[in-house]
């Protein structure tokens, strides 16, 4: 029986377009000959016309929206409201920063931007993916195809990262759901550091050797608190603990992050309570005050991960972090917040990032 042609579902939040956006392609849109298929559905005709090729390959986040014609801007915008394609917004006016842009350790593609995609449309950065190689996903053409699945993964974090406009470096190693040691499950119940390491001693060896190299510089180092347990998280985390133990990496150059969405159901100070005793000191949170430009870009740059990310778990990300705001000081509003743990060596350095990011001058 021929498949009946679908209209993906319509994104629930979307902006009027600015003449500066520019339109990129999601990588999830196949062009099969005559057919062409979103996340492995047919799309309808009315909405791909059969000349639709030329204009989607020119949506490649290189070209303003004003640079095309009124009619192709019509369909560019159509393709946007079906979710087909995202748009990222002209370079952003950073506020002149007194130290370089941070590099995130992100365990997995997804992880930095869940966490802190405000944070990185509004200081640049680099993201570094430690276990990018996966094939997990919840939908099942994906499932069934798990190299296209891996690579689709890592082409939503590209599309994301063009979005904030971020760079990033892929370090190729295997998630932890298709790794033997953890066949009964990957997340653990608490941190379980001490297991993590021991489980997996040469991977944990190739990672650090990985971070070396990836961290040296003056960069301040973001790292994942590993709320929730993932050992992807902590073997991540674990990596760099070694660096700054071993003199590769300054403590002051290293501050946490709450990893998304696992701090949604656990609490992040629990798991700074328990990383402050192997960190020789309490951790401090620090709210990174986010404005509306900074929250849209966070969620126009979550809507790529569609293979993992529900888009109910991108809104509940964003409502937390508007939950965090409502926290502030009347004085100090902000539309939304991201919030870093510092040891006592970075404080100073993380206070500095957030005020350049909100940009309000230091107290």
């Amino acid at each position: 029986m021929p498949q009946r042609p679908a209209t993906p579902p319509s994104r629930r939040s979307t902006k009027a377009l600015a003449p500066s956006d520019r339109p990129t392609g999601l990588p999830h849109l196949v062009l099969d000959g005559a057919s062409v298929r979103f996340l492995g559905e047919p799309v309808d005709t009315g909405l791909f016309p059969a000349d639709g090729a030329r204009l989607w390959r020119a949506c490649d986040g290189t070209r303003p929206l004003s640079s095309f014609d009124a009619g192709d801007q019509e369909l560019i915008t159509r393709w946007y409201g079906a979710g087909l394609l995202v748009v990222a917004p002209a370079a952003p006016l950073r506020p002149a920063a007194p130290g370089l842009p941070p590099v995130i350790v992100s365990p997995h593609p997804d992880d930095a931007q869940l966490a802190l995609g405000g944070l990185l449309h509004r200081s640049g950065g680099r993201v570094v993916d430690v276990f990018s190689h996966e094939t997990w996903t919840r939908r099942p053409y994906y499932q069934e195809r798990p190299e296209l699945a891996s690579r689709t993964l890592i082409e939503e974090e590209r599309v994301a990262c063009r979005v904030l406009d971020t760079s990033l470096t892929l370090l190729g190693h295997v998630d932890g759901e298709a790794r033997a040691a953890w066949a009964d499950g990957f997340l653990l119940q608490d941190d379980a550091a001490a297991r993590v390491r021991a489980a997996e001693p040469e991977l944990l060896d190739r990672v650090t050797a990985d971070l070396a190299r990836e961290l040296a510089g003056e960069h301040l180092v973001l790292v994942p608190l590993a709320v929730g347990g993932h050992v992807d998280h902590v073997l991540a985390r674990e990596a760099v603990r070694r660096l700054v133990t071993e003199g590769e990496l300054a403590a002051e150059r290293v501050a946490f992050y709450e990893d998304m969405p696992y701090s949604l159901f656990a609490d992040p100070g629990t798991a700074s309570a328990r990383l402050s005793v192997e960190w020789d000191g309490p951790l401090a949170p620090v709210p990174v005050p986010l404005d509306e430009r900074a929250v849209e870009a966070k969620q126009e740059a979550l809507w790529p991960y569609r293979l993992q990310v529900l888009e109910a778990t991108s809104r509940r990300i964003v409502r937390y972090g508007k939950n965090l705001a409502a926290r502030l000081p009347e004085a100090e509003p902000a539309a939304s917040v991201e919030r870093l743990w510092a040891p006592a060596a970075a404080l100073d350095a993380v206070r500095r990032l957030a005020q350049t990011v909100s940009g309000r001058a230091a107290r």
